[in-house]
This record gives C-alpha cells, structure tokens and sequence, in this order.
C-alpha cells in the first residue's frame, strides 16, 4: 500500500505543477526504487534487530537455568498459578518440561518474557526485506505505467494522469478487498477506506503541487 500511494503522490504534485511526462516518469521511478530499498532494507535491518535481542535474551536465560534451575523453575510455577493452574499441577508440569533444556528455555522465553524463538541466522529477515522490496515495486509502479504506455504519443500529460488515477484507484480497491479477506472486515468498507486513504495523499500532493507552481511561476 504505501509504495502505491507514495508514487501516486509523486504523480500526482507532477500533474499539479503542470510537469511533463518525461519529468513525472523520472520523478515517480526514481522515487519507486529508493523508497522500495529504503522499505525493503529497513523491514530487513528491523528484523535483525530484533532477533539479535531475542538471542541475547536466550543466552541470558540459558545461562539463569544453569545457574539457578531451582529458581527459574520455581518463576514458571508462579506464572502457571497465575494462569489459573494449581500449584501441584504446574511444579508436575514443569518438572517434566525441565528436564529439555531448550524446550524449557523457548517455553520460559515465551511465557515470561513475550518473546518468540528466532533462527540462528537471519535468512527469513532477508527474505522478508526482498518480498517487501519486490511488492513496493509491484503496486508503487501502478501510478507510473499509463506514463510509460503514453509516452511518445500524441497524448498529454493530463489523459495520462487521468488514466494513472482510475488504474491506482482501482488496484487500491481491491487491495482493500484482499485485505477484508484476510481481516474479515467489510471489503466494501475496507476497499473504501484505501481509495480515501490514497485519494487524500493525493490530492493533498496535487494540492502542493499547483500551488507551488503558481508561486514559483
């Protein structure tokens, strides 16, 4: 979503100061490709960082179990009474799943400090960061190619932000659809609330657009 909107944007301050084609294609593939690396390395770094902590919250617990078995026992006992659990029943539980020491420590992770195991390595986070590249491009160059497809016709910048519009306004719906599926919300109203949430970065970048070439001159 974002990537669509952000180069609809683009687009769309193009069409309000009365730019060419050439200079809108420019501008919007230009602003494709470096918001896509900046979504795409950022979804990746992001991740890595967080699993970096988590595994340094994994040794750290690694190293309290064997220290001190008894009391990191004794804390998931408390955190199963907690839960409703009678004490006998969570020191028969825990006794069992002490005698793991990784399940234990992945449990412990979870329940008491909300954190989910991660990988030794960070491949997924790379390939997170590439699908997220890859879809940035995908929807953000929607705005774009009606610019593409015209250019070196005899038709003008304004049919071609014309036809951009209806194309972006289109996919927006139904990514909303997509998303209601997904959700389980309305996809009227969730196809709705994207158009809007499109349309009003746009019009507010139109908007800058136009007035900035009228002060301009």
């Amino acid at each position: 979503l974002d990537g669509i909107i952000t180069t609809f944007a683009i687009v769309a301050a193009s069409a309000g100061a009365n730019l060419d084609q050439d200079t809108t294609i420019l501008l919007g593939v230009a602003n494709l490709v470096a918001d896509g690396i900046s979504m795409g390395l950022g979804d990746a770094l992001s991740e890595m960082a967080e699993n970096s902590f988590v595994r340094e919250e994994r040794k750290r617990e690694e190293w309290e179990f064997q220290q001190y078995r008894e009391g990191e026992v004794e804390e998931m006992v408390q955190i199963y009474e907690g839960k409703g659990i009678s004490r006998r029943d969570a020191e028969a539980i825990m006794s069992i799943l002490s005698k793991y020491p990784d399940a234990f420590i992945d449990h412990m992770m979870v329940e008491e400090l909300g954190l989910q195991p991660v990988g030794s390595d960070d491949r997924e986070a790379v390939v997170k960061g590439a699908v997220t590249f890859g879809s940035f491009l995908l929807f953000g160059s929607v705005p774009v190619l009606s610019y593409v497809a015209l250019r070196g016709t005899a038709t003008g910048a304004d049919t071609s932000f014309i036809l951009a519009a209806v194309a972006t306004v289109v996919t927006m719906f139904l990514l909303g659809v997509a998303k209601a599926r997904v959700t389980r919300q309305s996809w009227l109203r969730s196809g709705a609330s994207m158009v809007l949430n499109g349309s009003v970065a746009a019009a507010a970048a139109y908007g800058i657009g136009a007035g900035l070439e009228e002060a301009l001159g």
